[in-house]
């Protein structure tokens, strides 16, 4: 009788163990919890996207709040801030946890004013015979172009346009009154195609994304090379699909992170496939199908 009532009470302390010791390794699991919070860039221009995201374990609630009244409750999404300056983010997880970040919002680099200096807005690249389009911005009233073509100045306008008849890398010079030597900007104009070939349009451009995943991989700066393929081709989207070697799928914006971080300095872009959609005055890329493998496996094997 007696050994029957000591296992009991055996029992009973055992289970008072287990359950303090069960309550004690939830109360570190849920006070040991850290914000996981992602905020890039952190350094925008005024209407560019901020793309916020929380990874924090077993979070059930969200609080994100801009700096300028606005809130969202969302896990992930994205902020386009309308004015210039610095705003503190704070996301506020389960309604106890907290982070912060700063981030900062600049005007947009084509907003002159009369105080600037003589600047010059034009495309990096254009194709042959292509109608470009070339803007001068500051106080000046007087333009002289130079599209390095012809050897002569070739406009007068603030705002002139012209078409290269030949391909090559040309340094395009104003000068103007305000200015003691002349403003360069240099363009790279590609060969012409035809217009009822897409082809080679499609071939240059994926090329060209290529090079700046490419960049991203090799640990160049992410924001210049992400942001690049961002506003020239994808129209803002980062929300496109990208197929990997004809198997899996991300969308763009997580693929770049990927490079970023899981890929870096391992993995080569082998080619970029680019799909306009069915609309042939489509102007902005729908998918891209990327081939890319590891820098190492053939020695790994």
């Amino acid at each position: 009788m007696g050994k029957i009532r000591t296992r009991k009470i055996l029992f009973v302390v055992a289970a008072m163990l287990l359950c303090v010791l069960v309550a004690v390794l939830i109360r570190l699991f849920f006070s040991n919890r850290i914000v996981r919070m992602t905020l890039t860039p952190i350094e925008v221009e005024v209407g560019e996207a901020v793309h916020y995201a929380d990874s924090t374990r077993n979070a059930s609630s969200w609080l994100w709040e801009f700096g300028n009244g606005d809130v969202s409750h969302e896990r992930s999404g994205q902020y386009v801030f309308k004015e210039p300056g610095r705003y503190q983010v704070r996301l506020q997880v389960d309604h106890s946890l907290e982070k912060k970040q700063i981030v900062k919002v600049n005007r947009r680099a084509n907003n002159y004013g009369s105080d600037q200096l003589v600047k010059i807005e034009a495309p990096a690249t254009a194709f042959q015979g292509e109608i470009i389009s070339f803007k001068g911005y500051g106080p000046s009233r007087e333009w002289r172009w130079q599209f390095g073509e012809s050897g002569i100045v070739d406009s007068r306008e603030q705002n002139p346009l012209y078409a290269y008849s030949e391909a090559g890398r040309y340094e395009v010079l104003l000068t103007t009154e305000e200015t003691q030597y002349p403003v360069r900007h240099t363009i790279e104009v590609l060969p012409q195609y035809a217009e009822n070939d897409s082809t080679d349009v499609l071939v240059v451009i994926g090329n060209d994304i290529r090079e700046h995943l490419q960049a991203i991989v090799d640990g160049k700066p992410f924001n210049v090379h992400y942001n690049y393929i961002l506003k020239k081709y994808l129209c803002g989207n980062p929300d496109i699909a990208v197929t990997v070697n004809n198997n899996k799928k991300n969308d763009f914006y997580s693929y770049c992170q990927g490079l970023k971080i899981i890929a870096r300095r391992k993995t080569l872009i082998d080619e970029v496939f680019v799909d306009m959609g069915d609309n042939l005055n489509n102007e902005c890329v729908m998918q891209l199908m990327v081939t890319q493998h590891e820098r190492f496996s053939e020695s790994k094997k």
